[in-house]
């Protein structure tokens, strides 16, 4: 008589995957449950490693979402924003008799702003700034820029931050050591 199946648990960035055995003790599924209590289980697989391997995948997946979310909540009204702000006034014909207002902005960002940021240390030099279609930013300007986030009171934010804020240590000790770089 074969052994009853135990659950295992496993931990996947702090999601608890558990695998259990199907109805009948056919196959295999996995049940994962976030820090925040949501539940999500698999399709009941043929092995266990497909067991495991969809419940990673759909671990993944969450997480991948959670962060596109946090992402969104904060990008769209800050580049609703910069287009604002970045734009100017048109007036159109409509027929004979009204104009219509509207606001018109270019979709990529203000250059002379750009150079702005880097003069002031926020933005790394870039060698061939034409070529090149990102820029790096110092960890002078990451500190600027959550000051500035955590001021505009978005919607999201503190979550946003939650993110990264494993990466807080890092930015003071690359700063450090610019600093230690340039006095030497």
């Amino acid at each position: 008589m074969p052994k009853p199946f135990r659950p295992e648990t496993r931990s996947r960035y702090k999601w608890s995957v558990t695998i259990y055995a199907g109805s009948e003790g056919v196959g295999f599924y996995t049940e994962c449950i976030s820090p925040k209590g949501a539940i999500l289980r698999t399709e009941i697989c043929n092995d266990k490693g497909s067991a495991w391997q969809q419940g990673y995948n759909l671990v993944d997946r969450a997480i991948q979402e959670e962060l596109t979310n946090r992402y969104n909540t904060i990008a769209i009204p800050l580049t609703l924003a910069l287009l604002y702000v970045s734009g100017w006034d048109e007036e159109y014909e409509l027929g004979h008799q009204s104009c219509l207002r509207v606001r018109r902005a270019w979709k990529g960002h203000d250059f002379q702003i750009m150079n702005l940021l880097t003069e002031r240390g926020w933005l790394e030099e870039q060698r061939n700034p034409k070529q090149i279609k990102s820029v790096v930013l110092t960890p002078k300007g990451i500190k600027q820029a959550r000051h500035i986030l955590k001021n505009l009171n978005l919607e999201g934010i503190e979550e946003f931050f939650q993110t990264y804020d494993n990466c807080d240590d890092l930015i003071d000790e690359l700063e450090q050591e610019k600093e230690q770089l340039s006095d030497e």
